[in-house]
């Protein structure tokens, strides 16, 4: 566990108590252990007896003030994400409690049924059953991308505003938004947060065949993404895809400009031809990624306290800048 992380805080075991005993009853024995690899919400494993249940119990971070202005309700828009999930057969959690009243813990709090099962990270899968996973993936994600919504925006925005009516302006709220808060916190300089700005200003052609609201996981990679080998058929299977509080819907090259989970396999499941051949489809990925720069430039630095991240994103982001620059200047 990375300590350094703002956001990050265990809970006194009485919270724990107190929180079970509220949504289960106090009649069983309760034992409970912390889950690693966390860096914004804190996430325990908690075992009840009497009958025998399993869940996952998530708290939401402390320091609420470094948080970007669309993470402020994550937790309710994962429930609504389940939601979407669930009724296309699309493999994610069970959510059984999800309490953002602050009445027993100063933080939003999620409880699901836990699911048997390994990231796709993790180093027990082996090699060559890796290829088929993601072949799963991809086409859990094609299924993902063929939910459509009514507006466009982050699941959280769209709940609290309403949302937008076109891609550029969900694309211009976010760069704005995240200028204002690295500007707070000294993450990038005036001039520069104008230009990142600017960029979503000057290239509202690369969006104008964005029309259809397509939902986006946009945190999409191995470890969002649970397997399990099948007892019956002795074959590796894909259990749930999760995390998914960041969730948009938008342009579905916005999940694919993330170079986290797009190898031949899930492209292969998925479906997608390469076409990246398509000198404005390329550039428009740079926007896209050059967004994502921006963002993690904030979280590493302000959020983490991870210098060494903030630096590597902050030369990826005034890289990219300087490249779109040329591109749509020259």
């Amino acid at each position: 566990m990375n300590v350094s992380s703002k956001l990050y805080e265990e809970l006194p075991a009485q919270k724990i108590y107190e929180v079970v005993q509220k949504h289960f009853g106090s009649s069983s024995e309760i034992e409970y252990s912390l889950l690693k690899g966390g860096l914004f919400n804190t996430t325990y494993k908690l075992v009840l007896h009497s009958p025998m249940r399993e869940f996952i119990f998530r708290v939401g971070p402390v320091n609420r003030q470094f948080l970007l202005p669309f993470e402020q309700h994550l937790m309710n828009a994962e429930v609504e994400v389940y939601t979407l999930f669930s009724k296309n057969q699309i493999p994610c959690p069970t959510v059984l409690v999800c309490d953002s009243t602050k009445s027993i813990v100063d933080r939003d709090y999620m409880i699901t049924e836990y699911i048997p099962s390994v990231p796709l990270s993790d180093e027990s899968i082996p090699q060559d059953v890796k290829a088929e996973l993601y072949e799963q993936a991809g086409r859990w994600t094609a299924e993902i991308h063929s939910i459509i919504g009514s507006k466009f925006g982050r699941v959280s925005d769209i709940q609290q505003t309403g949302g937008y009516d076109h891609w550029v302006d969900f694309l211009r709220a976010q760069a704005i938004e995240t200028g204002v808060k690295c500007l707070e916190y000294e993450v990038f300089g005036e001039s520069v947060v104008s230009r990142m700005i600017k960029i979503y200003e000057d290239t509202s052609r690369l969006y104008e065949n964005i029309t259809i609201p397509q939902l986006i996981h946009a945190d999409l990679w191995a470890g969002n993404i649970l397997v399990r080998l099948n007892k019956i058929t002795n074959k590796y299977e894909l259990a749930a895809i999760i995390d998914a509080d960041r969730a948009l819907f938008g342009d579905v090259d916005f999940e694919f400009a993330s170079p986290w989970i797009t190898n031949e396999s899930f492209l292969k499941g998925y479906g997608k031809q390469d076409r990246d051949h398509d000198p404005l489809r390329a550039l428009k990925k740079d926007t896209y990624q050059l967004l994502f720069h921006f963002i993690d430039s904030y979280v590493w630095k302000v959020q983490y306290n991870n210098m060494v991240e903030y630096e590597n994103n902050k030369q990826r982001a005034m890289d990219l800048l300087s490249s779109i620059e040329a591109e749509i200047y020259m």
